[in-house]
Formats: C-alpha cells, sequence, structure tokens
C-alpha cells in the first residue's frame, strides 16, 4: 500500500510538475477548452485549487472528527464561478502550491486510527477517511492525463491527414 508520506508528496509536488509541464505553452492552448462545455487546462489547475478543501481535506477532517455522514461535492460551481482563464498560470499555480502545502501537512498528521475512521458518503455507503486519501493522488493523475489530452490536441492541427491516420490508428 502507498505510505501517507508518499501521496502527501506526490499532492504537494503536482504544482512543480505542472509548471515545469505548462511553462512553454502558448497561454492561448491553456486557456481554450478543447470542446464546448469542457474545461480548459486553466479550468482543469481551478478545479485543482478549489476541490482541494471540500472535495478531500473537508471531507477526510470530517470523517476524522466523526461526522456521521459527510456532503457530496459538486465540481461545477466553484470552477463557473471563477474566471481562471483570465489569471495568469504562475498565480493559479502559487495558489495550488499554498493549498498543496496545507494539505500535505494536514495529511502528515493522520493517525492510523484517522484513516481507519468511516462515515456514510450517500448512495456509496460508508467509506473510510483512507479511501478519499487515497483517491486524492488518483484523482490529480486522472486530470494530469486531461491536461496531457488537451495539449495534445494542440498538435494535431500541423500534422498532415496521413500522420492523423497514422497516430489514430495506433
Amino acid at each position: 500500500m502507498t505510505s501517507l508520506d508518499e501521496i502527501a508528496a506526490t499532492i504537494e509536488n503536482l504544482p512543480a510538475v505542472l509548471g515545469a509541464l505548462l511553462a512553454p505553452i502558448d497561454p492561448a492552448v491553456l486557456t481554450t477548452p478543447p470542446e464546448p462545455g469542457e474545461w480548459s487546462v486553466h479550468q482543469v489547475v481551478g478545479h485543482l485549487i478549489t476541490g482541494d478543501g471540500p472535495a478531500f481535506r473537508d471531507r477526510i477532517a470530517d470523517i476524522v472528527g466523526g461526522r456521521p455522514e459527510i456532503a457530496l461535492f459538486d465540481p461545477g460551481p466553484p470552477v463557473e464561478s471563477r474566471d481562471f482563464d483570465s489569471e495568469a498560470l504562475d498565480g493559479l499555480l502559487a495558489e495550488l502550491t499554498a493549498e498543496r502545502r496545507a494539505s500535505a501537512a494536514y495529511l502528515r498528521t493522520l493517525t492510523t486510527d484517522d484513516l481507519a475512521a468511516t462515515s456514510a458518503y450517500g448512495r456509496h455507503g460508508s467509506l473510510a477517511a483512507r479511501d478519499f486519501v487515497h483517491e486524492w493522488p488518483f484523482h490529480d493523475h486522472d486530470h494530469l492525463q486531461q491536461i496531457l489530452a488537451i495539449l495534445k490536441t494542440a498538435h494535431l492541427p500541423a500534422m498532415t491527414e496521413q500522420m492523423q491516420r497514422a497516430i489514430a490508428s495506433d
């Protein structure tokens, strides 16, 4: 099983990974959704910022604190209520870095008993704090894949039809 220190370090290091990946990319690519109704790269980063507290840290704290049932989290409204595409990438990554430092520090305080604590979670039944701790880097990895997919689409228009067919068949 992945250790708590490894998970804390993984989520804490994501902003640096994103910074290295995204720094050379044209801001127009980062602020343009790949399809209508989908998030741009900046909006994905915004989701990571706005989701840290309510989707993970707060729910884990509620479970550990003995709350019998924890709330579901709708990621759409926090992203839609702020214009992340008009903000500079450096500022977004600084904000995410601060969130992740706080989150990683919190994770490092959890005990084995804390991780075993459970609460009801809607139709999903009873979930342990450990479930949300492990889902956190899993969630990050999903969004890193989403960002990589967006970045890949920026290269397609420059490729010949033959190359596009070749990579589509692989």
